[in-house]
């Protein structure tokens, strides 16, 4: 991360030398991934159900068709951009501090509202889900479907 974001703080550094000065600071912004990643999956998984289950999928037993599940993985990839990204906010700071700076996450949270608002929080949604949102789509659809075919040929 710190090679995309600051690379003037790793020039003249070789990686031997990142690994034996910086130890376990190089897992920097490991717990936000995972505080990020949970509310993520569940409104990944839980907006794809709330889609599925206003356009009456499952109601007679069949299956999604493409279609509804490639609209379900729009909603549910949507809800879970919106739902990481103040925490995804978080972790991104914590990873582009400065490799000496003390501040912890809660500090980062606390001075962000104070100078951006909770708008800060949001910083970046609009890209991400036009970057990040049509992949998952895919992925999310294309796995909808492989576990229907799957399903349907084993019974």
């Amino acid at each position: 991360m710190k090679a995309q974001t600051a690379p003037e703080q790793l020039k003249g550094r070789g990686i031997i030398s990142i690994f034996k000065e910086e130890g376990f600071g190089l897992y920097r912004g490991a717990g936000a991934t995972a505080m990020r990643n949970a509310p993520g999956s569940f409104a990944l998984f839980g907006g794809n159900t709330a889609a599925k289950t206003f356009m009456g999928v499952g109601e007679d037993g069949a299956r999604a068709t493409w279609t509804q599940d490639a609209i379900a993985s729009c909603v549910g990839a949507t809800a879970s951009i919106t739902v990481a990204q103040p925490l995804d906010v978080i972790k991104t700071r914590i990873q582009n501090r400065p490799f000496d700076s003390p501040e912890s996450g809660g500090t980062i949270f606390a001075r962000l509202i104070k100078n951006e608002g909770i708008g800060g929080l949001f910083k970046g949604l609009t890209p991400k889900l036009i970057v990040v949102g049509p992949k998952l789509i895919f992925s999310f659809t294309v796995a909808q479907q492989v576990i229907g075919y799957f399903e349907h040929s084993l019974k």
